[in-house]
């Protein structure tokens, strides 16, 4: 019994982190999966998880117009099923950036970024739901960051913790279980209206995909696919040429018991289909994390 639930609550994991970072062109993941799994919830459950991740990303050409960005994100997760056909959540980011130019304007900022709030829904029923789980998914990032400025002057804006707009996802998932394997699969779109400095993000499509393997209580691997496709930014109503495109990261991971509920989480994302637009290369994400299961019974 206990490696069947643990089974169970471990896909929740999957393709971990959820992040939804400060701009469309950084966006991969699906924001529902670290915090509220795939498995069907307990009511009344509450599931809260401490999240790092670490990011590097490449805007511009040497000696004319380079920027490097150098990111790392600490999240509080907290997702409360007040059924078995619902989940709802929140995260809350704290946001530390470092921007390098070719002119040596140079900037750093350290911050609360832009929560989100997430709800996913359940919509199978009957026998079905043993083996088969499908849904709905949406959501949406608050304005929270502040914009950071430094004597009164704003900050570069790829150096700011958030957007300083509110963006809207909506999607479907399914997932399919056949021990010791589950498949995994979501897709949502996204839309934003403007924010700091000008700033319209443009419209983006995320695709994820992926294996997990679990064959007793302790450990789970896996081996996923986040893709994304996205118009390009604006600034003041001009296009930027170095954002928007398609990328695709492939991203094995693991999970590990450490005790009932509480478990261990981490993974690596490679790009591995690079169509971006213009002069932009993101680098490869590294996130752990550690969640607990609450009942609230």
């Amino acid at each position: 019994m206990k490696m069947k639930r643990a089974v169970c609550l471990l896909p929740g994991f999957f393709l971990a982190p959820s992040a939804v970072l400060a701009c469309s062109t950084c966006m991969v993941g699906d924001p529902t999966l670290t915090l509220m799994g795939v498995e069907k919830p307990f009511e009344n459950r509450l599931r809260m998880s401490v999240e790092y991740l670490r990011r590097d990303e490449e805007l511009g050409r040497e000696g004319v117009n380079l920027k490097e960005i150098d990111e790392s994100r600490y999240t509080l997760n907290v997702a409360y099923a007040p059924s078995r056909r619902w989940m709802l959540g929140v995260s809350i980011p704290w946001v530390e950036r470092e921007l390098s130019t070719f002119n040596l304007a140079d900037a750093d900022a350290s911050a609360l970024g832009d929560i989100s709030l997430n709800v996913k829904g359940f919509l199978q029923s009957g026998e079905n739901a043993r083996k088969n789980l499908y849904g709905v998914l949406a959501g949406v990032r608050l304005p929270t960051a502040e914009e950071q400025k430094d004597n009164g002057t704003a900050l570069d804006f790829d150096v700011q913790p958030g957007t300083g707009a509110t963006a809207v996802n909506l999607g479907a998932w399914y997932s399919r279980f056949s021990y010791p394997f589950m498949f995994y699969a979501s897709t949502f779109y996204q839309v934003s209206d403007e924010g700091f400095q000008d700033f319209q993000a443009g419209d983006a499509w995320v695709l994820n995909a992926g294996v997990q393997y679990a064959s007793d209580y302790k450990l789970a691997f896996q081996l996923g696919f986040e893709g994304r496709w996205s118009e390009k930014d604006e600034f003041d109503s001009v296009k930027d040429p170095d954002s928007g495109g398609t990328i695709g990261f492939l991203a094995p991971g693991l999970i590990y018991t450490l005790r009932q509920d509480l478990l261990i989480n981490m993974a690596v994302k490679f790009p591995v289909l690079d169509q971006l637009n213009g002069d932009h290369e993101e680098g490869t994400i590294y996130t752990i994390g550690v969640t607990y299961d609450f009942n609230l019974h």
